[in-house]
């Protein structure tokens, strides 16, 4: 599979924490079904092997701002796809990671396991605590994992609107059942994909705690070996209004049909045992 994975909502508009895949079949810009449209979204695919850096810098709404590099894996295997984090720096979170267990089974719960180097711990993510903050950033730990574009009812806000010089369907989901919109954090999700690309270039979310939005917007985004890739993510939540935090996500050294990312790397000895 490695389909759209670029960091849940996230991963599945924006494309987990890494690719942007072109699309597994052609969809038309004039295309007025919302389900249709997700779907093929869904379905973009690359190879299976892949890896890339990252660099998250988290700014508060006092300006503070603080920088993350980390490192990513991620390989298909039968029934899903897995992805392995490690934090490179700074120092106090040096090692920490994230194991991530997709399914393509939709109605299978993914699986998740943090390891904290401070407490020589790994923990499994529970589907209660999967709308957490992800390590201090604007991200969940859903936005960590692909969603099922079936758990979802969609509508169809705007046939054609322009975004950035992009032609895009304006689509709006919203979760099917209490489980997802408790797992995900959100009460619905409004996204901007491009027709050309097949690939968000906005999302807008609902938050359920606190009454807050969180609104994604995609940059850099490039055309490599036929594979639309975005290199840069703006991570913002709000409440009434005021910008609380911001997390910018910058990716660099991707790589697809990457050899060295091999079956061994996604297990919890590796995430334990760090870089």
């Amino acid at each position: 599979m490695l389909k759209t994975r670029q960091l849940s909502w996230i991963a599945l508009f924006a494309g987990a924490v890494l690719a942007l895949p072109t699309t597994a079949f052609a969809v038309s810009p004039d295309e007025s079904d919302p389900k249709t449209i997700m779907n093929a979204v869904e379905s973009r695919e690359t190879g299976d092997q892949q890896s890339a850096r990252l660099q998250i810098t988290i700014q508060d709404k006092a300006g503070r701002q603080r920088t993350r590099s980390l490192q990513s894996w991620m390989m298909d295997f039968e029934g899903g796809t897995k992805q392995l984090v490690l934090f490179e720096s700074p120092a106090d979170v040096r090692n920490a990671g994230l194991l991530s267990v997709d399914y393509d089974d939709g109605a299978k719960s993914d699986d998740q396991w943090l390891y904290l180097p401070s407490l020589s711990k790994t923990t499994r993510i529970s589907s209660s605590d999967k709308s957490g903050s992800f390590m201090g950033t604007d991200l969940t730990y859903a936005d960590m994992t692909k969603k099922d574009p079936n758990a979802y009812e969609y509508k169809m806000v705007q046939q054609d609107v322009t975004v950035d010089g992009e032609r895009c369907w304006l689509i709006e989901a919203r979760p099917l059942t209490e489980k997802e919109k408790k797992e995900t954090g959100y009460l619905k999700t409004q996204v901007w994909v491009s027709k050309e690309k097949l690939m968000a270039v906005r999302v807008k979310a609902w938050v359920t705690a606190g009454k807050k939005m969180k609104y994604t917007k995609m940059g850099d985004i490039k055309n490599v070996d036929g594979t639309w890739i975005t290199h840069k993510m703006v991570v913002q939540t709000k409440r009434g209004g005021e910008t609380e935090s911001t997390s910018t996500i910058a990716f660099s050294n991707l790589k697809l049909n990457d050899p060295s990312v091999t079956a061994e790397l996604f297990s919890e000895r590796k995430l334990e045992q760090g870089l």
